[in-house]
């Protein structure tokens, strides 16, 4: 069983003259950033000296919350404990990863499948929605949840499972009411983290239709260095590029190339036989059934859709 009753006892006992750093995954989403916000405020409002790090370039994607105040870019203590959230193993901290190593204390608290364990104390629970709803149940007692990590917990929670669309736990969408109960304006939320979209987005979207292959699985390339894509940031790509070319019915694995130089970030997405996270191990990375992730900085395009193909040939997927 897992026990959220010692992970929160472990965290409340941490001295307060002591700080906590809270860092998410490289190539941050609303569920990382949020969670590690959500989790700040909470250990703030208990009297811990709390910073969440996150680098410059990626502090946009919380401009909707209007409220920075606990985001640092770089760890400036000697001594500190760390939480890392919404990462399976240390090295998808990125940059970060080192001040982890570093850290007195390490806690991990996340959903992703096939969690390597290397912090002290680990919260790892795959069968839920998103890191937001661990760190819904970690916080326990409704008296400790204001309305910014209410607001945190349901953005996290709403893009991670696509507008509650898929990958719900049982208790998802009873969560969502209660943070809804509690004063979240999911309306704005929505708006602001999930449904807006640029018009170079929708021009992005027309042309890469018009580029989708197929080679017993679908998949096309967002070569990040030409000018129709230069402005599509990586969360721009797999949350929204991502999402609506997955829509496409005849579409059932599908890999979502971003090529940036030498560096090949794949989304690896399978609508129906749920095998987008063994296709990403194959290549080093990881996530859920549905949709996971890896990048490679020594394989070409063409090595590793070839690599993909004779996988999913070895495993009857394909012909």
């Amino acid at each position: 069983m897992i026990n959220y009753k010692n992970i929160r006892e472990q965290l409340i006992n941490l001295p307060n003259n002591l700080p906590i750093y809270l860092a998410g995954h490289i190539k941050p989403d609303q569920d990382s950033v949020c969670s590690c916000i959500a989790l700040a405020e909470y250990l703030k409002n208990l009297g811990k000296n709390v910073k969440v790090l996150l680098n410059k370039k990626d502090e946009s994607i919380i401009d909707w919350l209007k409220d920075n105040s606990l985001i640092v870019n770089n760890v400036n203590d000697n001594k500190y404990n760390f939480i890392a959230l919404d990462v399976n193993e240390k090295s998808r901290l990125g940059e970060y990863e080192k001040d982890f190593d570093n850290a007195i204390i390490k806690f991990n608290i996340d959903h992703h499948q096939n969690n390597k364990y290397e912090a002290n104390y680990t919260l790892s629970e795959p069968g839920k929605s998103s890191t937001c709803e661990l760190i819904f149940k970690l916080i326990g007692k409704k008296e400790n949840l204001n309305l910014k990590i209410c607001n945190c917990l349901y953005a996290g929670m709403m893009a991670d499972t696509n507008c509650f669309t898929r990958r719900l736990s049982n208790r998802t969408l009873t969560i969502a009411q209660k943070l809804i109960n509690s004063g979240v304006n999911y309306v704005e939320i929505i708006k602001e983290t999930f449904s807006k979209r640029s018009m170079y987005e929708f021009k992005a979207l027309s042309k890469l239709i018009g580029e989708i292959k197929f080679d017993g699985f679908h998949y096309v390339v967002v070569d990040q260095q030409k000018q129709e894509f230069t402005k599509l940031s990586h969360n721009s790509i797999v949350k929204v590029i991502a999402e609506e070319l997955r829509k496409i019915e005849e579409i059932d694995i599908f890999l979502l190339f971003i090529k940036n130089g030498n560096i090949i970030t794949t989304k690896t997405m399978s609508n129906k036989c749920e095998i987008a996270d063994k296709i990403a191990f194959n290549f080093g990375g990881g996530g859920h059934k549905k949709e996971a992730g890896f990048t490679v900085t020594d394989m070409t395009i063409e090595q590793i859709v070839l690599k993909t193909k004779e996988y999913l040939k070895s495993i009857n997927k394909i012909k």
